[in-house]
């Protein structure tokens, strides 16, 4: 037994998309969406073997992950999220675009609306209702494609009580079991407290959990993602990762720039150290296979295990795509900017970003 590596050349290609959550800011997701899909087809049509296999998502990116999964192909997940983001939309055209986006404090129109029991106030626990929401999931997703689909499918939520980080897949991904993916699960992901009340899931064992939204924990299921690529050595991996929260920004001013700038840090920080420790496993990883190739005799039984369960560890090419990188984003209101203009400006701003991003990172790969 000898600590060769395989070194097979990679004939396929299978791309992970990563999707954060940010309110309004899902409309630069959905633009950016559309953008890769473009970029995969142009790459199909050159001859090359290109497949989506995982979609993860939080929150509003939960919404979207489950328009692209839950969708017969790439044109009718193309038809699915304009639909649903056209209904979510406010658009009255007798009112200027400021009043138009301000209205999103009090509906926003197939998503959610204030609550109107203000004599129960002190009792509170969240600001808007949100049912409307299941109605209009279940008119545009597909839920029985997208249980049945090969694209992974993963969403997370934290139950409410004991803090545990849950994951909703639509097959086995990681450690985690597959579970018949139903509206409320995308709910229950983007059940953001204080505004959403929690979402509540029947368990296996019959006990009911409470679900808030799963980017209070974590806001980019990336390890999610690289979990459900495949191991075989033939196959290179893409993973496609929608940041939709900048690093820097200009000092806040007021109370709002301070709180827009805080869900800035606490959203987006965890994708930079997630993104760090992957490419210091990719480094590890190949270190590890290029010694075990490089050694021409055996190793003890011990250590050749631990060495072929390294080898089976999966090389990610990681694609950060900056969103937010558009002057758009000067708007301290822009998580709550549902109005008409400001979610086309985002759709717009997304696809541009990701075709300048994606385009040379395809071409590089695919020509290695």
């Amino acid at each position: 037994m000898t600590g060769a590596a395989n070194t097979a050349v990679p004939t396929k290609t299978e791309i992970g998309l990563v999707l954060q959550g940010g309110g309004a800011l899902g409309a630069y997701e959905w633009g950016a969406i559309t953008a890769l899909f473009d970029v995969i087809d142009e790459a199909i049509g050159n001859g090359q073997d290109i497949t989506l296999r995982v979609v993860t998502g939080v929150s509003i990116g939960a919404i979207n992950a489950a328009c692209v999964v839950g969708a017969a192909d790439r044109a009718d997940a193309r038809q699915r999220l304009g639909a649903i983001w056209g209904d979510f939309m406010i658009d009255l055209p007798y009112l200027p675009s400021s009043a138009n986006r301000d209205l999103a404090l009090y509906n926003v129109p197939h998503f959610y609306t204030y609550r109107s029991d203000l004599l129960a106030a002190p009792t509170w626990t969240y600001l808007y209702e949100t049912h409307q929401l299941l109605e209009t999931l279940s008119e545009h997703v597909d839920f029985d494609a997208l249980n049945a689909n090969k694209t992974a499918f993963v969403i997370t939520a934290v139950d409410v009580e004991n803090g545990v980080l849950t994951r909703f897949t639509n097959q086995k991904v990681g450690d985690t079991d597959p579970t018949t993916i139903e509206p409320h699960h995308v709910l229950a992901s983007g059940s953001i407290p204080p505004q959403f009340p929690w979402t509540d899931i029947s368990a296996r064992d019959g006990k009911v959990h409470h679900y808030w939204d799963g980017g209070i924990v974590d806001n980019t299921p990336l390890g999610d993602a690289i979990d459900a690529f495949s191991s075989d050595p033939g196959v290179a991996r893409l993973l496609v990762v929608m940041n939709l929260f900048p690093q820097t920004a200009s000092l806040p001013r007021s109370l709002t720039q301070v709180n827009e700038r805080l869900d800035q840090l606490r959203f987006g920080n965890r994708l930079r150290q997630d993104s760090s420790t992957a490419r210091q496993m990719n480094a590890l990883i190949a270190t590890i296979q290029d010694l075990s190739a490089f050694l021409s005799g055996p190793l003890p039984d011990d250590l050749q295990k631990r060495v072929d369960k390294a080898n089976a560890y999966k090389l990610v090419k990681l694609i950060e795509i900056s969103l937010t990188a558009d002057a758009v984003t000067d708007d301290p209101n822009s998580f709550r900017d549902f109005s008409r203009d400001g979610i086309v400006a985002r759709r717009d701003a997304g696809r541009r970003i990701a075709l300048s991003a994606l385009r040379p990172a395809f071409h590089s790969q695919l020509a290695a």
